[in-house]
């Protein structure tokens, strides 16, 4: 496997480090715009609403960084990585929509949360990202 160093390693390195800082930052300011409401503000409608746009503007910055990222790792990480990124999308459209269809006509009997769709998407995507490495090994 292609092994960097000098600036390409540290501007890896870098990238992944910006990455986490911004992916804590999101699930940090996710927690409190879903929890805040019920704890802190006590369902101050306006502070609810800023809570949400923080929430969507980190969100944003946590997607830049990660094209950052994806940009700083050699080719083959990107590769094993964006096909994992298409994978876990497929599988979170096709399943999110055959479940809205199953509903809709009365095939399951429970209610789902957007949360069993983000949990789909990531599990999925960590195995491909799993496979995908071992494939090219």
């Amino acid at each position: 496997m292609n092994q960097q160093s000098g600036p390409a390693r540290r501007r890896t390195g870098g990238g992944v480090a910006m990455l986490a800082v911004w992916t804590i930052a999101w699930v940090a300011t996710l927690a409190l715009a879903s929890f805040g409401s019920k704890f802190l503000w006590d369902g101050n409608l306006v502070v609810s609403w800023i809570a949400i746009a923080v929430n969507v503007a980190v969100g944003i910055a946590w997607i830049v960084a990660h094209a950052r990222f994806l940009r700083g790792v050699d080719d083959l990480q990107r590769k094993i990585l964006q096909d994992a990124i298409a994978v876990a999308l497929g599988a979170g459209l096709v399943g999110g929509f055959a479940y809205a269809a199953a509903s809709n006509i009365g095939l399951v009997q429970f209610d789902s949360d957007i949360a069993f769709l983000t949990v789909l998407m990531a599990v999925v995507y960590m195995v491909a990202i799993a496979v995908g490495t071992l494939r090219y090994r």
